[in-house]
This record gives C-alpha cells, structure tokens and sequence, in this order.
C-alpha cells in the first residue's frame, strides 16, 4: 500500500517537526488539539486499547528521581518545603506522560519494550497538556517553610512540575496532570478513559512487535472511532523509528 507523502506538508503547516514520523501514515488533528504519543509494552497497550483507558503515572514511581524536586538544594531553607511539595503532591496527584513523536530508537528501547512494544498516538487539547523544559542546572529558589507544603509560589510549582535534567531530552515530553480524586480507581491503580480528552489516533507497532497489524485492527474494529493501524521499522538511512510504508492502510 502506498504511504500518503502528501500528508507531510499538512504536518508542516500544523506546526509539527517535518521529519514527523507519522506524517505518511496520517493526516493532522484539528488546530486545537496536539498529536502526543504513549510508548508501553505490547501487553499493556492491547489491555489499554481493549478496556479504553490508560494508566495513570505516580511521579514516586518514575525512572528520573529528581522529579518535583529540581531545585538548586544548596540553601537549607529549601529543602524540606520541596520535599514536603513533592510528597503531599504525588499523595493526590498523578499524570499522563507522552512524547511529540516516536522517531526516536531510545523511547523504544526504554519505554517500548525493546522495541517489541506498541505506540498509542492521542490527539489532546492543547490547554491540557505542558510541556517539559530540559535544563543543565538545577532551579535557583529561595524560600521560607510556610508550614503548608501546597503553598510554594505558583511559577515555582510549575517549575518543579516540568522541569528535567538536559539528558533527558530525547524523551520531548508532554505531561498531563491527573488529580487521582478524578481518575478511575482499580485496586491501587488509576486511569484515564479514552474520550474527548484522550482521543486515540495511531497505533503503531514496534520493530520488533509481535503482533499482526491484521489482529490488532480486528481488536479496534469494535470501538466507536478507528485509529489507524500500522507498523514501525527501522530506517534504512538514519539511526530512526519510521513506519513500514507496506503496513499503511
């Protein structure tokens, strides 16, 4: 089947990088969404795409420990307060972790299973969503402990909240904030129903999957909205994730 080069330029005028891997296999969202992607086991991704949901994160279970606690520690009066922040925040709160693309063979290698994992691609809102800022220094704050844990400056949290390491950067993540109140609890685990706010639009099979792209279209047959299904390989001139142009309805 052929791939659709013609989408491309459609990418391009949305505002989306023009090596977009997924820019043959798809057209853009609306303006006001954003195209964000989910890399996870092929395991998880068919109990996702089979129950409608994903998994919410808990920032206390994440591979970076610096998460919610970037700042500069170097001043003692800062310590606790952040600590206490990252704490009485990760007790409520959880979120929904994405990336811009899934070019990348690093986001595949970590997050998809060796490569033998399944890409969720999401259209969101874009005022749902906030991107990470990757820095080479820790943030520079100084503080009293105002003895409320939540009551850090506004612009300090959103710091905290979506600030990385520089070495992370491959990752180009997005982050959505899930209060844990609002999230489907089952046992001690939480999620996000698809729906308008998480609306699933792609799913792309690793490298090295072992799924058929046949079996998991049947599976989304019985959904109300067909994403498109299809496949990934290794690129032939670069050291990129690109799809199989033979796996592209």
């Amino acid at each position: 089947m052929p791939a659709h080069h013609e989408y491309r330029k459609d990418w391009v005028a949305a505002g989306y990088r023009p090596d977009m891997a997924s820019a043959i296999a798809c057209r853009p969202p609306p303006a006001h969404l954003l195209r964000v992607y989910h890399l996870t086991s092929a395991d998880h991704a068919i109990s996702d795409l089979a129950l409608g949901r994903l998994k919410v994160a808990r920032f206390s279970d994440l591979n970076d420990p610096f998460e919610l606690i970037s700042v500069n520690f170097r001043e003692r009066e800062v310590r606790k307060p952040v600590r206490d922040f990252k704490d009485t925040y990760d007790a409520r709160t959880g979120l929904l972790s994405f990336s811009d693309d899934w070019v990348d063979p690093v986001l595949w290698s970590h997050y998809g299973a060796k490569h033998m994992g399944i890409c969720l691609g999401f259209n969101v809102p874009r005022t749902s969503v906030g991107k990470v800022k990757y820095e080479d220094e820790r943030i520079r704050a100084s503080l009293g402990d105002t003895g409320d844990p939540l009551q850090l400056d506004p612009e300090l949290q959103r710091q905290l909240l979506c600030t990385k390491y520089r070495h992370w950067e491959y990752e180009r993540e997005y982050r959505r904030f899930v209060p844990l109140e609002s999230a489907l609890l089952e046992g001690r685990l939480h999620f996000v129903p698809f729906g308008p706010e998480l609306q699933l639009a792609e799913v792309v099979l690793g490298p090295q999957c072992l799924l058929r792209v046949t079996s998991v279209r049947e599976l989304m047959q019985s959904g109300s909205a067909m994403p498109v299904v299809f496949k990934a390989r290794l690129a032939y001139k670069s050291f990129h994730v690109v799809p199989d142009e033979s796996t592209i309805p």
